[in-house]
């Protein structure tokens, strides 16, 4: 057994010096208990970023974390098929099945000192035969072990007697690498044949584990095991855990490689290594390339494929290198395809997979692992995945040798006729980013790809010069750039991206250029933000550069060194509070952020400097002890109380749980003669207290025992933060709200009710009551907007409510009533003819526009609503009421995207048109947009299914 401590990978990560045991990595997997296979619509689609997804059971008796399983199905054998003898441990590859069972072995031999635990890699049955590897190698040698020189009569005997008696365990790893030379080739046919027909071994208690393309591709003879499937590491707690493990010699490269993968458009990798193996070969590379990942996407996945390619390779021994090449190349003609279908993209049904690898290869790829079963459709026919939909695009990737694949290389500025243009369509992007970044396409390829990208012209509607969807090519282009690192116009395509980013007169075209600098060459796009911060000399061009900083890439060196300078240096109030705004985002924890921040703080004669500075600390390191001990000493130190205020605040941010902070903030709140710093102490408490005993006591006492009414509001939010949910929390905001004579208190503990009363009929009653009895309309607009949150579906609060509507005389009152109702009252009669009256009879814009935007949430198919916000369009001299009618119609299930693109090309457009126009492109295919632009003015068809909408937006726009 101490033999069987080894990890599986060891050999496979012995190449980098790196060979674990068990203890020192091992993390505590959940299991679920298997009702039946999952069944699979294949009309259905998942994001690729999700991929694990495709393997989760959907038909499940239990979930158990691993304590939990260990005692229930071992120790307390209370199973519902077997009654804890025989378990069938199942999953893809790599997802700890054979860890699994090394620590139910270790449980085993501690759980009862009298068992006998037999592991078997049956894999290593040169014959097949269970009972024949007990008697001959086993036994021999464990009589060997003993120092005996022989098997005699009684040996065996006892040996036998042990499994009559009940107290030998089988561990059976890995059902499916065993050979059979069964008539029927079934090797789950094969070991219920040698078990229920080997004598005594039917005695014994069995735990088997098997991948899922085994125990689920056919005649199943093991129904009587009680089978359970491993679950994915969560992320980030497991993940992370692991990696810990893995680096506990090397700290800083795991931390490093925590925090990479937490950057944005990680996604895919994130789920990706939620698998324990797939998490194993990327610490193996990340520790291998001296932390860090490869330049390229590409040349990531393509390390991953040889790892995975490597891994128990002297049990695939019997195929060839020639065998998997070949294999891997239809494994990209599958995985290109199957992208390019409109559904079932990654749930792989038999047929589909059949067209591609026949019966031979597809029995390899599952052999492998490069495809698994992962349920049935409802045919009953196999549903097969790649081992990752990150994989699948690759492959893909490398499957594509032309770019024309993705854009015709022939376009000018309209479709070609039934040529497909996939740069427009979302499911290729990722495949074309990995495409960019393969070694083996030639570069003047990808040079031309990249200007065929940039200068895309859709022949459709421009704005500024550029058709949306030669907008949309530029911005992929951009990302391209991140992947084809010497791309020769990268410099002028990252400088065009800011360009747009920088320019607000078209939202969605801002919105986009945003998403594409996150995207793009990173060194580039800091270069060229830090020289704009310190060369332009238009502040709110350095602000917005500076915001981008603190997005674009957390951790970089010299994004963190501009964004001090520019505190340092700007004269400009706002241009360094939004600098030390982003240096608190850039990099939550990095040591030189904090120290400069701290720095500042200690060394600044700059009292506004020194507050923006804790101000930021408050943000970039939640629970740091520098930081927390920093704002402590300056909140002991300092004679400004503003400063100290600042102080204050930042430790509500960044002392959650934190003993020393709760305590500082309760002296302060005792020994402060600033009534203001009180304030501040308090609003802090309720922001880091939660649970706090203290820290509650001292908020009820200020509350008690307070001359100041707004510390009392103050302390009352607070109590409200801490005690979400908590009965005694509510009933002393109820009680601030029937005794303070201050109203301004009152409203401060209605909205505090708002915050933690969800479904609390007191609470809701308390509110009822205060709108009906409250002389100050602002007290009710409070009431009315808490009921709004807590009171979803109430009747007594959609009835206040709807009363509020009809005898207020307050029009501010009647907005907050009407935007509440779109909250709670979903599908009521009444709440949906209030709304509807006071669009009728409200002489207010801003009223209706509240009121169409609710009657757009709750009335879903309601003839009477729908009527409401047709008649609102026609009627109504405010643009945005009749622009929010329209977006409410299409809420509740009117509106055709080519009917509006008709219904706008035939009339003068403003920014408000391009914008939405901008929205549409977003969704559409350029094919089906450039038809719908151009297409002859009669609208005969389409009006027939919604021949009222075309008048409804030719009267907005």
């Amino acid at each position: 057994m101490q033999e069987r401590q080894k990890l599986t990978t060891n050999p496979l990560t012995c190449a980098e010096g790196v060979t674990f045991k068990l203890p020192d990595i091992y993390i505590e997997m959940g299991l679920v208990e298997r009702k039946k296979q999952p069944k699979h619509d294949h009309n259905q689609n998942i994001p690729p970023e999700q991929g694990s997804a495709l393997y989760q059971e959907t038909e499940i008796t239990q979930k158990y974390e691993h304590n939990e399983f260990l005692t229930q199905v071992f120790h307390k054998k209370d199973t519902k098929k077997s009654q804890g003898k025989r378990i069938t441990i199942i999953g893809e590859p790599g997802a700890g099945k054979t860890t699994l069972l090394q620590k139910i072995a270790d449980y085993l031999s501690r759980e009862s000192s009298e068992s006998i635990i037999i592991w078997v890699s049956l894999a290593e049955l040169e014959n097949g035969k269970l009972r024949d590897y007990l008697d001959k190698i086993w036994l021999r040698n464990a009589v060997e072990r003993s120092k005996i020189s022989e098997i005699t009569k009684d040996i065996k005997d006892d040996f036998i007697a042990q499994f009559n008696q009940d107290k030998v365990w089988l561990l059976l790893d890995g059902l499916d690498e065993m050979s059979t030379k069964s008539v029927s080739g079934n090797i789950l046919t094969d070991i219920a044949g040698q078990i229920q027909d080997g004598g005594y071994i039917n005695q014994a208690r069995i735990v088997l584990t098997c991948r899922l393309n085994l125990w689920d591709g056919g005649n199943n003879k093991l129904y009587d095991f009680d089978t359970y499937r491993t679950l994915d590491f969560s992320y980030p707690e497991q993940v992370e855990q692991f990696i810990n493990n893995w680096f506990t010699s090397q700290q800083e490269a795991g931390g490093m490689l925590c925090k990479t993968l937490k950057e944005a458009g990680r996604e895919r990798i994130q789920d990706l290594v939620k698998n324990p193996l797939r998490l194993t070969l990327l610490c193996l590379n990340w520790q291998g390339r001296e932390a860090k990942l490869p330049d390229t996407q590409a040349e990531f996945y393509q390390q991953l494929v040889d790892n995975f390619n490597g891994w128990k390779q002297d049990e695939f021994a019997q195929i060839s290198e020639t065998q998997r090449q070949k294999l891997i190349t239809d494994l990209g003609k599958l995985a290109r395809e199957a992208i390019d279908q409109a559904t079932s993209r990654f749930r792989l049904l038999d047929g589909f997979v059949k067209k591609f690898l026949g019966d031979d290869k597809l029995t390899l790829a599952l052999k492998l692992g490069w495809l698994n079963r992962i349920g049935t459709d409802i045919k009953e026919k196999p549903v097969y995945a790649f081992f990752h939909t990150s994989f699948q695009e690759y492959l893909a990737a490398t499957a594509i040798n032309d770019w024309d694949f993705f854009l015709p290389k022939t376009h000018k500025n309209k479709p070609i006729e039934a040529e497909k243009y996939r740069i427009f369509e979302p499911q290729w992007k990722q495949t074309i980013l990995l495409w960019l970044g393969r070694e083996d396409v030639d570069e003047s390829e990808k040079e031309s790809f990249i200007q065929a990208l940039i200068n895309f012209q859709d022949g459709c509607v421009k704005y500024q010069g550029k058709g949306f969807y030669g907008y949309r090519a530029y911005f992929l282009a951009a990302g391209g750039i991140a992947e084809f690192k010497h791309c020769s116009q990268a410099d002028q395509i990252v400088k065009q991206i800011i360009n747009w980013k920088f320019d607000n007169s078209v939202s969605n075209i801002h919105d986009q250029a945003d998403v594409a600098l996150k995207e793009t060459d990173r060194q580039k796009a800091i270069a060229a933000l830090v020289k704009l911060i310190n060369t332009s000399q238009d502040k709110d061009t350095r602000r917005l550069a500076a915001d981008s900083l603190g997005k674009i890439d957390p951790g970089n060196a010299d994004a963190i060194a501009a964004l001090v300078k520019l505190i340092n240096t700007s004269q400009d109030k706002d241009t360094r509070r939004l600098a030390a705004d982003s240096l608190g985002k850039i990099d939550p924890g990095n040591a030189d952020a904090i120290a400069a921040l701290v720095k500042l703080i200690n060394t600044s004669q700059d009292k506004d400097t020194r507050r923006l500075a804790a101000d930021s600390l408050g943000k970039i390191d939640p629970g740091n002890a520098d930081a927390i001990a920093a704002l402590v000493k300056l909140i002991k130190t300092s004679e400004d109380e503003y400063t100290r205020s600042w102080a204050v605040d930042s430790l509500g941010e960044i002392g959650v749980g934190n003993a020393d902070a709760i305590a500082a903030l309760v002296e302060l709140i005792k020994t402060s003669q600033d009534e203001y710093t009180r304030w501040w102490a308090a609003e802090s408490l309720g922001n880091i207290g939660v649970g706090n005993a203290v820290a509650i006591a001292a908020l009820v006492e200020l509350i008690n025992t307070s001359q100041d009414e707004y510390t009392r509001r103050l302390a009352a939010d607070s109590l409200g933060n801490i005690g979400v949910g908590n009965a005694d929390e509510i009933a002393a905001l109820i009680e601030l709200i029937n005794t303070s004579q201050d109203e301004s208190t009152r409203r401060r503990a209605a909205n505090s009710l708002g915050e933690i009363g969800v479904g609390n009929a007191d609470a809701i009653a308390a509110l009822v009551e205060l709108i009906k009895t409250s002389q100050d309309e602002y007290t009710r607009m409070l009431a009315a907007d808490s009921l709004g949150k807590i009171g979803v579906g109430n009747a007594d609060a959609i009835a206040a409510l709807v009363e509020l509507i009809k005898t207020s005389q307050d029009e501010y009152t009647r907005m907050l009533a009407a935007d509440s109702l779109g909250k709670i009252g979903v599908g009521n009669a009444d709440a949906i003819a209030a709304l509807v009256e006071l669009i009728k009879t409200s002489q207010d814009e801003y009223t209706r526009m509240l009121a169409a935007d609710s009657l757009g949430k709750i009335g879903v198919g309601n003839a009477d609503a729908i009527a409401a916000l047709v008649e609102l369009i026609k009627t109504s001299k405010g643009k945005y009421t009749r622009r929010r009618a329209a977006y409410g119609l299409g809420k509740i299930g009117v509106g055709d995207q080519p009917m509006v693109i008709k219904a706008m090309s035939a009339y003068q457009l403003t920014d408000e048109h391009y914008q939405l126009i901008g929205k549409i492109a977003q969704n559409m295919l350029y094919p089906e947009f450039y038809q719908t632009w151009h297409q002859p003015s009669s609208f005969t068809r389409l009006f027939r299914t919604v021949k009222n909408i075309f008048y409804i937006f030719y009267s907005i726009f």
